[in-house]
């Protein structure tokens, strides 16, 4: 009895100190004073089991085997385990079209934790698997202290199709190595759908100049699908078929069936045209086996403008409507439903009414504002259709993405769509800039991932620590403030390089590989000297707090570190260019227009190894080295090359001030006094 009471004592003020983190949290949890040594679980599988929840017992061995240091033991029989489980139904591994009416029971699950063991009660494999993704989150302590705290829960989506939407066309393309490891990440937080955002990278039969080199093979992305589908995750294929096709139609083989001149829309006036599209639906009908299929059909502006400015006979609208009727009508064949987005209801007010009945509206507003997303979901709502409604991660403005402007808009579009009934909720991560990683949204993504199948988002407040408990417990304090930093530091870029001036778009990623000597950033650059150096401060933070987390973390989450390590120093090198410019040109202006005795100005910006043009250099040149090893770590090598002619481009810039100053000193005695700014008299230029 004392040694029982002692045991207690022992436990609890663990488990008061270190709760578990449950993210998405259950619908109800009640936990109790018992607990159970994850050291005495043991799991039978008989051979009636199918793949699935095969699948999902060797992930539950896996999660202990990495928490406890030893293997699972196998239960002699069922009955003797004691982690009991029941599936009521075979089935049910992947979302499915008849879910829509949100009565679908396929996820659920019940999970139960004692002093004698653990019981799962779910409805299918999904549910156990989601259940096991449960467990791995009630597991405190390590080794042989491993313990799951006594604990009933019920659970069950708020929302039934839950998806995130990859781009793989505008950046880097991930590796099929990378794309599973999202696929594991997005899997921990319950996620069933992930999209496969396509413009023309996937190689089709018949087509052998599309996505050669620059996309994947169909065995790869079957390999993908196969690898979604253990993980009860539905790969989506996320098609253009009518707009966004500029990498198709910039060929000489296809640019006549374009409506433009090498641009972007397809023209479905000519038979050419769809008599591909009909052998590209069938390619895809067969590669991708999901249900659903997303089409696209956003932006079809290079359409409207020549109906608008050069051909009066074009009637847009009509076309968009009678395109997308055509696409419809021809995946319906292969008992295909499709999405499409309806931001073109910015231009024609009436268009939502003339989508074909099946065809499911996807409305997408990536702006954190409540009036711009009631403009695209009343029409819907007035139509009465059932609809999905996808939010984004705001990076593709910005090396790190924007967290409040994240943060919010994600939450705004799903208040929206918990109120009126959305069927889905898939949040977008565009690569459009190709300099920024994927994995710097990685944060941002389980956000929204958990926020769908809770029905509400995480307190954004405590989010970022509880996050960094959960993923990386080994240097959760670390984690924790660099992902503050990170923020920290694009929030005060963001002030200098801001989004949006005169209408004009911005971005640190469009402005931060400017002239930063030009007037302009010049004068930039002294307004918002406080701003840069804050950017300076909290990348140089985080970086400090990543390369700590380093020394501390698994393994396996190594390279995402040194990604986001890379992440830091461009953010920090970002702010340095702009500062260093300013810093040159007061140094030489304040010296050299009124010559001063003993004044070593050519020695502080032009000195072989510590000059501030020298500096710049340095930390440029490393920098390249550092961003090409991250990107072969997350992307295949196509469009590497573009990213680091930036960094040869921009160390010619610094290397040609520093030989032009140089050849001044040399070619000028000691006392020479210069009648002109540094600026005007190197006119540095890319």
């Amino acid at each position: 009895m004392l040694r029982l009471l002692l045991a207690c004592l022992l436990f609890t003020p663990a488990f008061a100190q270190n709760a578990p983190i449950l993210f998405p949290q259950p619908q109800s949890a009640r936990f109790s004073d018992e607990v159970f040594l994850v050291t005495s679980l043991t799991v039978a599988l008989p051979p009636s089991a199918n793949a699935e929840v095969r699948f999902a017992l060797q992930e539950l061995k896996s999660i202990i085997g990495e928490r406890t240091g030893q293997g699972v033991k196998n239960a002699s029989s069922s009955a003797s385990a004691t982690f009991q489980w029941v599936v009521r139904r075979e089935g049910g591994a992947l979302p499915d079209v008849s879910e829509k009416a949100g009565k679908s029971s396929r996820e659920h699950y019940r999970l139960a934790v004692s002093r004698r063991g653990v019981r799962v009660d779910a409805e299918t494999s999904a549910g156990l698997y989601y259940a096991v993704q449960t467990l791995r989150q009630l597991i405190t302590g390590n080794g042989k202290n491993a313990v799951i705290q006594g604990v009933a829960i019920e659970d069950k989506p708020r929302l039934t199709y839950r998806g995130v939407m990859m781009d793989f066309a505008h950046g880097g393309l991930p590796t099929v190595a990378e794309i599973k490891r999202q696929i594991d990440f997005l899997a921990r937080w319950k996620t069933n759908q992930y999209y496969f955002y396509n413009e023309v990278s996937i190689a089709l039969n018949g087509f052998p100049n599309v996505a050669y080199r620059s996309g994947y093979t169909q065995a790869q992305v079957r390999d993908i699908i196969a690898y979604g589908k253990q993980r009860h995750m539905d790969v989506v294929p996320f098609l253009n078929l009518y707009g966004h096709l500029h990498e198709l139609l910039r060929s000489e083989q296809y640019a006549g069936l374009a409506i433009g001149q090498y641009g972007h829309e397809l023209d479905p006036r000519k038979p050419a045209t769809n008599a591909l599209l009909k052998d590209w639906i069938a390619q895809y009908a067969q590669l991708f086996p999901s249900p659903f299929i997303h089409v696209g059909f956003d932006e079809t502006w290079e359409t409207k403008r020549i109906a608008d400015d050069k051909d009066a006979r074009i009637n847009s609208e009509e076309l968009w409507v009678q395109q997308l009727t055509f696409v419809h009508a021809e995946l319906k064949k292969y008992g295909k439903t499709v999405l499409a987005w309806t931001d073109m209801n910015n231009y024609y007010p009436d268009i939502i009414k003339k989508i074909p009945d099946e065809v499911i509206p996807v409305l997408w507003e990536y702006k954190p504002d409540t009036v711009e997303i009631n403009r695209y979901l009343n029409p819907i709502l007035k139509e009465k259709k059932p609809f999905f409604i996808q939010p984004a991660v705001s990076g593709w403005g910005h090396i790190y993405p924007d967290a409040n402007y994240t943060y919010n808009n994600i939450d705004l579009c799903l208040q929206a769509g918990v109120k009126n009934n959305a069927l889905g909720f898939i949040h977008s991560v565009w690569t459009d800039p190709v300099e920024p990683f994927v994995r710097a949204s990685w944060l941002f993504m389980a956000y929204g991932c958990i926020g769908a199948w809770q029905g509400n988002v995480p307190d954004k407040k405590t989010f970022t620590e509880l996050y960094s408990r959960v993923m990386y417990p080994q240097a959760a304090a670390e984690m924790h403030r660099a992902f503050e930093h990170l923020a920290a530091s694009n929030a005060s870029l963001d002030k200098c390089l801001g989004r949006n001036t005169n209408g004009m778009p911005r971005g640190t990623i469009i402005e931060s590989w400017s002239n930063p000597f030009s007037p302009y950033y010049l004068k930039n650059t002294n307004a918002h000297a406080a701003d840069f150096r804050d950017a300076r401060k909290y990348g140089e933070a985080a970086q400090g707090e990543l390369i700590n987390a380093l020394a501390k973390c698994s393994p396996s989450d190594t390279a995402f570190v040194r990604s986001m390590i890379v992440t830091a120093q461009l953010m920090t090198y970002s702010a340095t260019r702009f500062l260093w410019a300013k810093t040159i040109c007061d140094r030489w202006n304040e010296a050299m227009l009124q010559r001063k005795k003993n004044d070593f100005v050519v020695y502080d910006i032009a000195y072989l190894c510590h000059g501030l043009l020298v500096d710049v250099m340095d930390e440029g040149g490393e920098l390249k080295a550092a961003y090409s090893e991250a990107w072969r770590s997350e992307y295949m090598p196509y469009r590497l090359n573009t990213m680091l002619g930036r960094f040869d481009v921009e160390y010619g810039l610094w290397q040609k001030l520093f030989l032009k100053v140089v050849s001044y000193r040399i070619e000028n005695k000691p006392d020479h006094v210069a009648d002109q700014s540094f600026e005007m008299l190197f006119k540095p230029d890319f």
